[in-house]
């Protein structure tokens, strides 16, 4: 019986934790972040990982450095780790407790290396990505790659429906391959350095809406963001979320030919959205969220006495004066 410990945090990471388990593994500890404060009222969240854990008894281990239980781990004589989408960088006295390391990497290595391989993938305007199933080394997602499976990314998918989509993909990749992989039968492939790209953690400023690029580019930017965290804008210092848009199509008709718009004007509204114009075609807003409200239809601002309306431009940045 092979022994393992897991490390995981979102819900990807349930799914995989699943893979492992049917296939009877011994999953003898559960590591995965510190709990957070959301909102105002600094409400204590579970991570799906820490959720599932609970229900099925597992010995949990939240570290905010994972050094900080190496002695527990090892007392547990695992023979192997398998990651996913943990959030943590894992050092090498850790890497150095089993025989092998093993982490479910949601891109097509070596492209995208990083933690956000599924968001730079949609933003990129990617057509496919994938999983890869890897060994861990103390740099980071470069080890060997043992199997690679490609999945396609749909024009109306974002960075929620992708992770459900690579999700089941990589259980499946869990269940067909992690036992040969545990005993040999199958050798890792070393990483091409010349094709190497990445996907680092986006910084909060980093969400923020360019209105100079086309609305092909803003369009793939707010799915790689939604459902989390969201990408924003700016109206008059206001901070807006957009949750969701959809491209114009060259046959919809609803201004005269012979305007000329600044990049990020308010076109005009309508009873599905927001229509703004971009540095490439025209860009129709569908759900937004204004300074404490709630997220909502943007069509509820196809009124003319709302202070978002046509003429009124988004901005890159606030306007310090």
């Amino acid at each position: 019986m092979y022994k393992v410990i897991f490390c995981g945090t979102p819900q990807i990471s349930v799914e995989i934790l699943k893979g492992l388990e049917n296939i009877g593994v011994e999953i003898v500890g559960i590591v995965t972040q510190p709990d957070k404060q959301v909102g105002r009222k600094k409400e204590i969240i579970f991570s799906p990982v820490k959720e599932y854990a609970l229900l099925k008894g597992y010995s949990l281990f939240q570290p905010y450095k994972i050094g900080e239980i190496k002695e527990e781990l090892e007392k547990l004589n695992a023979n192997f780790m398998v990651t996913c989408a943990y959030g943590q960088f894992i050092t090498q006295p850790i890497l150095d407790l089993f025989e092998n390391c093993i982490n479910v990497h949601a891109s097509l290595l070596p492209k995208y290396r990083g933690g956000s391989p599924i968001q730079f993938a949609i933003m990129n305007g990617e057509s496919k990505t994938g999983i890869s199933l890897m060994k861990m080394i103390k740099k980071m997602d470069a080890g060997e790659v043992y199997c690679q499976e490609e999945i396609e990314i749909s024009e109306n998918d974002n960075a929620q429906t992708l992770f459900e989509k690579m999700a089941l993909l990589g259980k499946k990749m869990i269940e067909e391959n992690i036992l040969d992989i545990f005993n040999g039968k199958v050798k890792g492939i070393i990483q091409n350095e010349n094709e190497v790209t990445f996907a680092y953690n986006l910084k909060n400023e980093q969400e923020n809406i360019n209105w100079n690029k086309s609305a092909y580019e803003i369009n793939n930017f707010i799915r790689a963001l939604s459902p989390q965290p969201i990408a924003f804008t700016y109206i008059n210092n206001e901070r807006i979320k957009i949750k969701s848009a959809r491209i114009i199509k060259d046959n919809e008709n609803f201004i005269s030919t012979d305007m000329i718009f600044k990049n990020g004007e308010i076109v005009s509204t309508d009873k599905e959205g927001i229509i703004v114009n971009t540095s490439n075609g025209y860009l129709k807003i569908l759900e937004l969220q204004r300074e404490g409200k709630k997220m909502v239809n943007a069509s509820s601002f196809n009124d003319p006495n709302s202070s978002i309306k046509s003429g009124v431009i988004f901005s890159n940045e606030k306007i310090t004066e």
